[in-house]
């Protein structure tokens, strides 16, 4: 078995651990991006020279090459010598042609780590659902049958591997937001919450994978094909041949145990999609309670002991332990100024053997004191809030137009502003309307927050009962 070092030449990683890792690792990305308009990654050594000169140019920073710590001041001297450092690192090679011009060629080993870095810095979203497609029309295309290992079997295996690492990605990607989202947060962070946790963290395309395109859609279809393949001798036959002359592989028992081995595992992970979906929903809800109960306890301001509470734990959060000095309006939760000690004493149990003298009869509400009672439960019902009132708000809000901003919406107290959250809360699996980030700071005299769009999602909606 191949290891990796006894591939890449022993300095290889040098730069990315050096000094002046950040120039480097900016250097290989800028020589990389340079060479997408050219028919290979190589390209003269002039131009190379000229891209890294326009990049130190733009740095005030200065770096060294020698043991001696003498620091280059022109940028193109920087450039020259950093293309000699990273070829003898074994990143970049020289190629001569016979002109006399010298080219400058990435390696074959510094091709794959400088995508994957490039793929790191850009963190661009997998589209889960056109992977799905993608195998799901590779097996049912009839014509690439001709040559099912080269067309099929490994375009599917290899879309397979990229959704669930990808599914896991944003499994782990929820659990670190989890482990940061409630530290120094305020106030005026509470929106910017919600719309960095829907930007970031709850996926589009992922939200699609569970609706209207669920992956349980296309799974017993490609269940299906995948046994196809294995059940017909012509097709198995077919795919043996061609692992065989692509994989270079002479033993065709083996060849047909790996085939066997790589549908058997396609088939596995479609059957685990669901389980590593569930697991994204089970962090998604604790995130989103974790949140709304941050957003509940950062609106609590008021002179109950809620907000007293909270004005003494953000006392103590900023405090120093060398200011002794204690606002007395911090220790006024109580309303007596001391605790009574005879009402800390424990109560003693009595035992009474007093006969009864009767018993009462349930009383009967009169028909008024039944609608009194009711309208009381009504009210305290209207109180609460559910994702089906705020939909029916945002309709009212929204009346015959397709979109409005949050801004439109007067906020006249902490109600007002509690229902934006909500709005921005229950967007997500809103079936009603969908919202969009603007990045506009709204500022009023009550509050002030980042605007966003509401938007309508479908043109005829029914507004929703209570």
């Amino acid at each position: 078995m191949k290891n990796l070092f006894s591939i890449i030449p022993a300095d290889f990683f040098k730069p990315l651990v050096s000094k002046y890792k950040d120039q480097y690792a900016d250097c290989l990305l800028a020589v990389y991006n340079s060479y997408k308009s050219e028919i290979s990654y190589g390209v003269d050594r002039e131009s190379v020279v000229s891209t890294l000169a326009e990049y130190f140019n733009g740095r005030t920073d200065e770096i060294s090459f020698d043991d001696d710590n003498s620091f280059e001041k022109d940028s193109r001297s920087k450039a020259q010598k950093t293309i000699n450092y990273l070829k003898d690192c074994g990143w970049l090679d020289f190629e001569d042609e016979k002109n006399y011009q010298q080219n400058v060629v990435l390696t074959e080993q510094a091709v794959p780590f400088i995508r994957t870095m490039n793929d790191v810095i850009k963190n661009e979203e997998t589209e889960y659902q056109g992977l799905i497609s993608q195998i799901h029309a590779v097996l049912q295309n009839e014509e690439l049958y001709s040559k099912p290992y080269q067309f099929i079997l490994k375009n599917v295996v290899s879309n397979t591997e990229q959704l669930v690492s990808s599914l896991k990605k944003l499994n782990i990607s929820i659990k670190k937001h989890i482990d940061r989202q409630t530290k120094n947060k305020n106030l005026s962070s509470v929106l910017d919450m919600f719309a960095a946790y829907n930007d970031e963290i709850v996926s589009k395309s992922l939200y699609r994978l569970k609706t209207s395109e669920n992956v349980g859609k296309f799974r017993q279809s490609i269940k299906v094909n995948l046994d196809k393949m294995l059940s017909e001798p012509k097709v198995l036959k077919d795919l043996v041949s061609g692992y065989m002359e692509i994989e270079q592989e002479s033993d065709s028992d083996l060849a047909q145990d790996k085939i066997i081995e790589m549908i058997v595992d396609v088939k596995t992970a479609f059957e685990n999609l669901d389980k590593i979906i569930e697991d994204i929903d089970r962090k998604n809800n604790h995130y989103m309670k974790n949140a709304a109960s941050r957003a509940k306890f950062e609106l609590a301001s008021g002179t109950n002991q809620e907000g007293k509470i909270n004005a003494i734990l953000r006392y103590l959060a900023e405090v120093s332990e060398e200011d002794e000095t204690v606002p007395d309006s911090l220790f006024n939760v109580f309303v007596q100024k001391y605790i009574c000690e005879e009402s800390v004493k424990k109560i003693p149990e009595k035992k009474s053997y007093a006969e009864v003298a009767s018993i009462d009869t349930a009383k009967t509400l009169t028909e008024e004191e039944k609608l009194i009672k009711k309208k009381l439960i009504l009210d305290k019902q209207m109180a609460r809030i559910y994702r089906k009132k705020i939909e029916k708000l945002v309709l009212e809000r929204l009346g015959e137009k397709q979109l409005i901003l949050a801004s439109d919406i007067p906020v006249n107290n902490r109600k007002d502003f509690e229902n934006l959250i909500y709005i921005r809360l229950f967007a997500i699996e809103s079936s009603i309307y969908m919202v969009q980030r603007t990045g506009q700071r709204v500022k009023t005299e009550k509050c002030e927050f980042t605007d966003f769009e509401i938007r309508r999602k479908a043109p005829a909606m029914v507004t929703p009962e209570l």
